[in-house]
């Protein structure tokens, strides 16, 4: 409805989780303290989700108030080309100071594995929403050409996704079905890292052999630098390591992962009002102010929705439906991932969390650790299918359906069937 009419997919979702509510509430056979039970657990699964978003979306809003993303643009020193994509996977666990003393290539491929490398490590640990409007607005300062500029976006796009898949904070539909308990870190940082590296590698791949090798040009810098805020660095490291630190957090104290991500922002909150006791741009008031509360409210409903389909069976019905039709349930979930270039993917992972069994198939179950990866990297198929490939074509404004689904299409198929296979 939105790309079509404009009509606001928050307003379209919050009347449709009410909707569905209400006509559980009139129109099936429910005793009332069964009805306001059920109401009531599936506000707090979403609730859940939604303060979690809420903490990760204000902690890097105050580290970008304090200009911290500024630290890894002034690192990136390639000169040519190709530099700028793969940077991102490179410096898993030393961070991003190391970036800085080790980017030297000149070469186009370089650049190329620079940007996408860097991309793929920063999504692993903050929202690839976030980290995408923080490349693309990066490439604009790197690249003058505006096609050469746009394939990377493109690109971004597609690492964001692969690196959001296989940690819990990374994507919000493996922060969702972590939340709900289909899949835990350890595991799945361990089965799904390798698949998300493979979606990466073919994705560039393909790329590289496509595209030529030749110098690019950077625009010119107007205008002098302006001196980083106090405490810079600090609040940019100690964002980014609390939100690392939440899984930890949430397997010590057995509390769930949005109280982590709380305490995240709590501390971060405290130590900006110490180093900036009389400027409100800094404060925790402003960042609340600049974060998107209708992405909260749009999960709020959606997943209220999802919720009531799945209190009266109606998901449950599906999953054997689709079990009589398809009985492999790795082809469901292969399938599930095309779907998600199309449909938003936060629904469509909420109705597999309802259509399948945890006592069918239990926590990190091969089954949970494919759709995780299927529904974080097939929205990258198109540029509609992921809420970074939206963000995407409204930062590019050449960027149009059609440019992407030819020019980023084939190598995001390439990189998805890299990584099921």
């Amino acid at each position: 409805l939105e790309e079509v009419f404009e009509i606001n997919k928050t307003a379209t979702a919050l009347i449709l989780g009410v909707m569905v509510w209400a006509l559980i509430g009139t129109g099936v056979t429910m005793p009332t303290e069964e009805f306001e039970e059920a109401v009531a657990e599936t506000l707090h699964d979403v609730s859940e989700v939604v303060f979690f978003l809420m903490g990760a979306l204000t902690v890097v809003e105050i580290m970008d108030a304090h200009r911290g993303f500024d630290i890894i643009t002034a690192s990136i020193k390639a000169t040519k080309k190709k530099e700028l994509m793969l940077v991102e996977i490179m410096d898993a666990h030393r961070g991003f100071d190391i970036i800085t003393a080790s980017i030297k290539a000149t070469q186009k491929k370089e650049l190329m594995l620079v940007i996408g490398v860097l991309t793929f490590l920063l999504s692993s640990v903050l929202n690839n929403l976030t980290v995408v409007i923080v490349m693309v607005s990066l490439l604009k300062k790197l690249v003058k050409e505006d096609s050469f500029r746009m394939k990377l976006g493109g690109l971004v796009v597609v690492a964001s996704n692969a690196g959001g898949a296989w940690t819990p904070m990374g994507d919000i539909t493996t922060t969702m079905l972590y939340i709900g308990g289909q899949v835990t870190t350890v595991p799945l940082l361990g089965n799904l890292l390798f698949p998300s590296i493979m979606c990466l590698i073919g994705t560039l791949g393909w790329e590289v052999l496509q595209m030529k090798d030749e110098k690019f040009e950077r625009p010119k810098v107007e205008g002098g630098e302006k001196k980083p805020p106090v405490g810079q660095a600090f609040v940019f490291w100690g964002g980014l390591a609390g939100m690392i630190f939440v899984p930890v957090f949430s397997g010590l104290t057995q509390c769930p992962a949005w109280s982590g991500m709380m305490l995240n922002l709590g501390v971060l909150s405290l130590i900006v009002s110490l180093l900036h006791p009389s400027d409100s741009h800094f404060s925790l008031h402003h960042a609340l102010a600049k974060i998107e509360m209708a992405d909260a409210l749009f999960f709020l409903g959606v997943l209220f929705a999802v919720g009531g389909l799945e209190r009266v069976g109606i998901l449950k019905a599906l999953a054997e439906q689709l079990s009589k039709i398809c009985p492999f349930d790795s082809v469901v979930a292969i399938l599930l991932g095309f779907a998600s270039a199309v449909v938003d993917n936060v629904p469509l992972v909420a109705a597999s969390q309802g259509m399948y069994d945890l006592t069918q198939h239990p926590p990190d179950d091969a089954l949970w650790n494919l759709i995780t990866y299927c529904a974080a990297t097939g929205g990258s198929l198109l540029v509609i299918g992921s809420a970074a490939g939206v963000a995407f074509m409204g930062l590019e404004k050449d960027v149009s359906f059609g440019w992407y689904l030819k020019a980023i299409g084939p190598a995001a198929l390439v990189g998805y069937f890299f990584g099921v296979a």
